[in-house]
């Protein structure tokens, strides 16, 4: 390779420089808000009190596994959802091998929230190409999130009509709604027209992100891929919608069984309720790692607003955390497969384009 010239090398040097007190800063603002929210789970712990949440704790226990195990079902459907849009049949990959990639670019975005999506692409590119994996994550991501805001519209209007609500969380609800929903629009839009292109050219602006510029042929070809995705497979779009649909419905489900186990005299409606406003208030709090501590308050405040006490609701808080947290196990075990044991820890050669346009937004 040629050596970079001095302007060059300068400006490589400058950049690096610029970014390197940027890039420490957000990690040392990631480091805070974990250990904040870790503060904060403890803080629930004490006020709320250990015997009662053991007790309640103790009811779930001998079912926790099934639980767990029944989330598969859950998780299969997201997958399915990305499968039907590698199609038609036959299709490159099977479907164990892209459940392996949801799984481990699902693990990621448990604590990136965004970056799990190139990382499926990456984990696929044997069969399908890094361009055209991305193009296939990026389609079902969009196909996630409207599946998502449809589920959580529903809910909340349940929630709404079923339950006295405070005002600041019915504002908060819906507040919350129409950010997704206008995060929706600019996903349908932007992907229909070409979001990746203009992205890269705007960043290329910056004079630290300059470089970037060279990776806009690249993602004029995954728009031009997206683009005729939309145009020609509609209805395989609306598929991966009705799947991801399903797998939402599987945290549903999650929560009414752990409702019944926990407070018997309640059914759906509670459930509905507590899953659909959970998940809405927590799409707020997406930039803290893994949402510890912020989504357990979150879950026990909403059981509150449903009239329930604390203790139960903390229980419901601590298992649904260790549900997610045990379904990391295999997404990691894809990871470390993929990384170490078969490159030796060596960076696999991208196949067709090697660009990294940046991903949409991730599943909550």
């Amino acid at each position: 390779m040629n050596r970079p010239g001095a302007p060059d090398a300068a400006l490589e040097r400058s950049s690096a420089t610029d970014r390197g007190p940027v890039r420490r800063g957000r990690r040392v603002l990631r480091v805070a808000l974990f250990l904040g929210g870790l503060v904060l789970l403890a803080a629930i712990l004490v006020r709320v009190g250990w015997r009662p949440v053991l007790e309640n704790l103790a009811r779930v226990g001998p079912w926790f596994p099934a639980l767990v195990a029944l989330y598969a079902l859950a998780q299969l459907s997201f997958a399915a959802g990305w499968w039907v849009l590698t199609g038609p049949r036959p299709r490159p990959l099977s479907f164990g091998a892209l459940f392996a990639a949801y799984l481990g670019g699902d693990s990621v975005n448990y604590f990136t929230s965004v970056g799990g999506e190139p990382v499926k692409a990456e984990l696929v590119k044997e069969r399908l190409g890094f361009s055209h994996g991305l193009a296939t994550v990026a389609v079902h991501r969009h196909a996630d999130v409207l599946a998502q805001w449809i589920f959580l519209t529903l809910g909340v209007g349940v929630a709404l009509v079923r339950f006295d609500l405070p005002a600041v969380a019915r504002i908060a609800a819906l507040a919350s709604l129409l950010v997704l929903g206008a995060m929706v629009l600019t996903m349908t839009v932007g992907l229909r027209r070409g979001a990746f292109a203009p992205i890269i050219a705007g960043l290329a602006r910056v004079r630290i992100l300059r470089r970037l510029g060279g990776l806009e042929p690249a993602a004029r070809r995954l728009d031009a891929r997206i683009g005729a995705f939309y145009r020609e497979r509609t209805d395989h779009f609306g598929i991966a919608v009705a799947w991801c649909f399903a797998g939402w419905c599987g945290g549903l489900l999650e929560t009414y069984l752990v409702l019944r186990l926990l407070v018997p005299s309640r059914g759906w409606p509670t459930a509905i309720a507590i899953e659909s406003l959970a998940m809405v208030l927590n799409n707020i709090l997406l930039f803290i790692p893994g949402r510890v501590g912020s989504a357990e308050g979150v879950r026990i405040g909403v059981y509150a607003l449903v009239g329930l006490p604390p203790a139960p609701g903390t229980a419901y808080a601590l298992v649904r955390r260790g549900r997610e947290l045990l379904w990391l196990v295999p997404g990691f075990v894809v990871l470390l497969k993929r990384h170490v044991l078969e490159t030796g820890g060596e960076e696999t050669p991208a196949v067709e384009e090697t660009a990294r346009p940046v991903s949409v937004e991730s599943r909550a």
